[in-house]
């Protein structure tokens, strides 16, 4: 398995992190335009005008305030928004991650090309546990091929989570303890 998916000896997979560039944070032009179009097939002429005037209005009064605490934020972090979104995707949800939040993985569309039979969970078992446990093998030596659009590579910090991290239960909030290491 490691010589089909690791194309390169000379790349590791985290090896370009330090050196991406950070999360830029979108004008607010932008963000309201994307808005108002993604709330355009769902609105009759009536709402979407009234809801363009409430963009109208936002983005010429604390609209503006909030961008440049956004950009403020941008300075002191190299993703403004990683925080949050790790918080209001996973951390604050409080519903089963495994169920609700977590699709990754082979399992539901593994019965499309190898049907279950009877008889046959500790043959799928074994399988399913020898890929993944070379699939770890691959990231703790970092051979993980990077992940690229053209010639330019993308962040593989989350490859980082998919072993040896646990959802610690909290009150309002749960946290992440994360022990990977390559």
């Amino acid at each position: 398995m490691e010589n089909q998916l690791a194309k390169s000896a000379e790349e590791r997979t985290f090896q370009y992190q330090d050196s991406l560039p950070s999360l830029p944070v979108p004008s607010l032009e932008e963000s309201l335009k994307k808005y108002l179009e993604s709330v355009k097939p769902f609105a009759n002429e009536e709402e979407y005008k009234k809801t363009e005037a409430i963009v109208q209005k936002f983005q010429n009064g604390i609209g503006e305030k909030l961008q440049q605490k956004l950009l403020e934020r941008a300075k002191e972090k190299r993703n403004w928004l990683e925080d949050w979104w790790l918080n209001v995707a996973y951390l604050d949800v409080r519903i089963p991650s495994q169920l609700h939040v977590n699709f990754g993985g082979p399992a539901s569309h593994i019965e499309h090309y190898w049907p279950p039979k009877e008889g046959t969970q500790l043959e799928r078992g074994s399988i399913s546990l020898w890929h993944i446990l070379n699939y770890w093998q691959l990231l703790r030596k970092e051979k993980l091929p990077v992940h690229k659009v053209g010639n330019t590579p993308l962040d593989m910090n989350q490859f980082r989570m998919l072993f040896a991290t646990c959802k610690v239960p909290g009150i309002t909030r749960d946290s992440l303890i994360n022990y990977f290491r390559t």
